[in-house]
């Protein structure tokens, strides 16, 4: 097969799966019976509901779709789970922006020693390069490792906000 005719099939299969995702209600997640555990939402539950979380834009609402046996507790029980792990989000964040900070003072500290003191060409290029190291460090911790959790938080607190309607 040309390369032509490859193009062509992957544009076809590409255009099914847009048609099939279209009919789907996509902010819509079903909950069922072996997602509880003795009358409560388990945590594979709880973790199969985060997953699809995952998937659904932030600034879409989530319809929550519960048997009707398992409704009762069903919305305390997820606050609990999602209190408790925000709290362990909001304690992993603090840590990233303080190690980053570390990170940046100790890049500056060498970048200030090896352009404040003489010392031979080779030492301070070592300088230089352990300050860009630090440096960049720190960047990564700020915004990379902290945009994950910010986005983890984001989605539990869409969790929250989730309609939860019964089902029949």
């Amino acid at each position: 097969m040309d390369r032509r005719g490859k193009v062509e099939k992957i544009k076809a299969i590409e255009k099914k799966l847009s048609e099939k995702i279209k009919d789907e209600y996509e902010s819509k997640i079903v909950l069922c019976d072996s997602d509880f555990h003795k009358g409560k939402l388990s945590f594979a539950g709880y973790s199969r509901l985060k997953q699809e979380c995952e998937y659904i834009n932030n600034l879409e609402y989530i319809e929550i779709i519960v048997p009707k046996e398992f409704s009762g507790d069903f919305m305390k029980t997820l606050e609990n789970m999602v209190a408790k792990e925000v709290l362990r989000i909001k304690k992993d964040m603090r840590g990233i922006y303080i190690n980053s900070v570390v990170f940046l003072l100790i890049g500056v500290f060498w970048f200030t020693v090896g352009n404040v003191f003489e010392m031979p060409i080779v030492i301070k290029e070592i300088m230089i390069i352990a300050t860009w190291v630090f440096v960049w460090t720190a960047f990564d911790k700020w915004f990379f490792e902290g945009n994950t959790l910010i986005k983890r938080k984001s989605n539990l607190y869409q969790l929250l906000l989730a309609k939860v309607t019964v089902a029949e």
